[in-house]
């Protein structure tokens, strides 16, 4: 399938985009319900923490899942169960029954997006990649633009958890194009798995791959995976929104604005960086990428040790949204790239099992340094994209292209004792 098709649109990009709106309406809420509950800045980073949890928590079970019933179903699932858990969170009477929700609501996101991530790794070959999972996260980033605009509206006009009852909608109306158009991958059901070498189609038997087997000769990858998440799980977790909620007193609209201009920003610049992967490497766009990650979060860091202005605050933030949208999609490009075919699923689910520890770690500990200081959590944000830059530079070969992939492969395998694919087969 290639990057741009009315498949590649109906079966993932356009479902992508109203998903995300959904997600994106409910994110100026997130703040307001949380200081509902006349909660310090600590505590309150719970309702994102509890969801990035619950994501993390469903990244093994979905990939097994996906391995053993196969893509179509396990995407098809996870929508609904989204849509039950956002409108069961208007009804909530406590702070920890909603962390109980958004708990489950991660949980059965992840459903969506490794299905999602699975599909590109089995049909989209190695040239088309980088685009494809981009422009994913493309579409998911002009839904967060377009809905917190909306969002804000909706949660100062009627009510802060009005927005939720429209993310629960527009999650099931999500399943109607991916209905239609969205393709299964293989199962182990199926007991055999398609092989093409040299234009022979042959069925070989399946067998199992140990955790050991696919992590051991890619713990450079993993630990690239982990960090990176560490260095973008705040932007994502929409922590810098809180603090921002926190620190300069906004209200919803005010939240709602900000998140739809740094989504805006991140637009162009994602769907540029999939293309630059796909054409320069993977390398040439992810260490640029992660140092300006560094060096935004350790100016950031100065607007909290001297109290600078909102406005100065706003200018440096979205200068780091930049930064964080060449470094967007670039982790889950370089997983599809080195997964196996025979255990795709499970090693998609372990890949976003590393990086959603990350993810759910990261913003823990920020909230955790910002007791001592505000300064100190942005710090650790930035160390951690330094430790990518450094990671993907001198300790992995390089994925992007035909011939890079077959190369990286071919070490995987003298590494770790697995046969890398044939070309034919890493095209899906």
């Amino acid at each position: 399938m290639r990057a741009w098709s009315w498949a590649a649109f109906n079966s993932t990009y356009l479902p992508a985009l109203i998903f995300a709106m959904g997600t994106g309406i409910a994110v100026p809420a997130v703040p307001a319900i949380a200081k509902s509950f006349h909660i310090g800045f600590a505590v309150a980073s719970g309702i994102t923490t509890s969801f990035l949890i619950g994501n993390l928590a469903g990244a093994l079970p979905a990939g097994w899942l996906i391995d053993r019933f196969g893509r179509r179903r396990v995407m098809l699932t996870g929508p609904v169960l989204t849509a039950l858990m956002a409108f069961l969170v208007v009804f909530a009477r406590n702070y920890p029954e909603l962390l109980l929700l958004r708990f489950a609501d991660g949980f059965f996101a992840q459903l969506w997006l490794m299905g999602r991530v699975a599909g590109i790794s089995h049909g989209a070959p190695a040239s088309q990649r980088g685009r494809q999972v981009s422009w994913m996260f493309g579409m998911d980033n002009t839904g967060r633009a377009l809905g917190p605009f909306v969002g804000g509206f909706m949660a100062t006009s009627w009510g802060i958890r009005s927005p939720f009852v429209a993310y629960g909608v527009l999650a099931l109306v999500a399943l109607i194009p991916a209905w239609r158009y969205l393709k299964d991958t293989p199962k182990s059901s199926d007991g055999v798995r398609p092989s093409s070498v040299g234009g022979i189609t042959a069925e070989r038997p399946r067998r199992p791959f140990t955790i050991r087997e696919l992590v051991t000769s890619r713990i450079n990858y993993f630990a690239i995976a982990f960090f990176a998440a560490c260095a973008r799980g705040p932007m994502q977790a929409q922590l810098l929104n809180l603090y921002a909620a926190f620190r300069f007193n906004l209200r919803p609209t005010e939240v709602g604005f900000l998140a739809s201009a740094s989504a805006f920003i991140s637009l162009p610049i994602g769907f540029a960086a999939g293309w630059a992967m796909d054409r320069y490497g993977r390398k040439r766009t992810m260490v640029p990428g992660f140092s300006g990650v560094f060096l935004t979060m350790i100016a950031l860091s100065m607007t909290a040790f001297f109290n600078l202005s909102f406005h100065v605050y706003v200018a440096l933030f979205l200068i780091a949204v930049v930064a964080q949208g060449v470094t967007g999609g670039s982790i889950q490009t370089v997983g599809t790239d080195v997964a196996p075919p025979e255990a795709r699923g499970m090693f998609l689910g372990i890949w976003r099992f590393t990086g959603l520890g990350g993810v759910a770690l990261s913003p823990i500990i920020f909230a955790a340094l910002a007791s001592l200081s505000y300064g100190i959590s942005f710090i650790f944000v930035g160390l951690s994209g330094a430790v990518v830059a450094n990671l993907v530079a001198f300790k992995v070969p390089e994925t992007g292209g035909r011939k890079k992939l077959e190369e990286a492969q071919n070490l995987l395998s003298d590494t770790s004792g697995v046969r890398a694919p044939p070309p034919e087969e890493r095209a899906g």
